[in-house]
This record gives structure tokens, sequence and C-alpha cells, in this order.
């Protein structure tokens, strides 16, 4: 009976993490749905984001943190677009508000996005 309960706190709590941190590929021809947690969120880009812009202003407040980008909801309800600058790319969050939402995001480039244009076309 010990190990039954030991059994089931472990993989109670692996569920749990598994559902607040999330690992996502974008491209910067689609669109992310990125849910937000009530209490906030971080994206952790690859590199440091040159440059932001919200959508519909003022629904989250944003922090710069190096790579990160700590958002937190404005309103219950908050949604946006957030348009992200980095390395000369675009990319484009569609953002909601979840209580469930995910607390740490992973953002990894799109295979796509990785290609390596050499000098002359070669």
């Amino acid at each position: 009976m010990k190990y039954m309960c030991f059994f089931a706190i472990a993989l109670f709590s692996k569920i749990l993490y598994a559902e607040s941190v999330k690992t996502i590929k974008l491209c910067e021809k689609s669109v992310a749905n990125i849910s937000i947690s009530s209490k906030g969120t971080v994206l952790d880009f690859p590199s440091e984001p040159e440059k932001i812009v919200l959508g519909t202003k003022n629904s989250f407040s944003i922090e710069y943190i190096r790579n990160d980008l700590a958002i937190s909801p404005s309103a219950i309800g908050a949604a946006s677009n957030l348009f992200v600058y980095l390395q000369g790319r675009r990319f484009v969050l569609n953002l909601s508000t979840s209580q469930g939402g995910t607390t740490l995001y992973f953002i990894k480039d799109c295979d796509d996005d990785r290609r390596v244009v050499k000098k002359n076309g070669k």
C-alpha cells in the first residue's frame, strides 16, 4: 500500500508538470495558439526578442527578461495577437487567457526556418 501511494503521487506530479510546461516550434508562416495562465506565463525564446507588438493594447502586461517574455493577463478573458521580432524574423502568437493555461513555453525554431543559405546561392 505504501508503494502504491508513492506511485500515485509520482504519477500525479508528472501529469501536473506536463500540463504546465510545453515546447512549441514557431514558424514564420503560421500562427501559434498560446494559452496564458491566469497567474501568468513565461515564453522562453532561443534568443532575445528585438521587439514585440501587442495587437490589443492593455490586454496583457509583458516584461522582457533576456530571452524570456513574462506575460500576465490584465483581465480574466483577455485575448490578443502578439507579434515577436526575432533575428530579422516575425512570429505571430494568438494569446488567450485560460484558468488551466500553460505556465512555461519553450519556443524552438521551426525546422523550415532554420535553413542556411550559402553565399552566391550555393
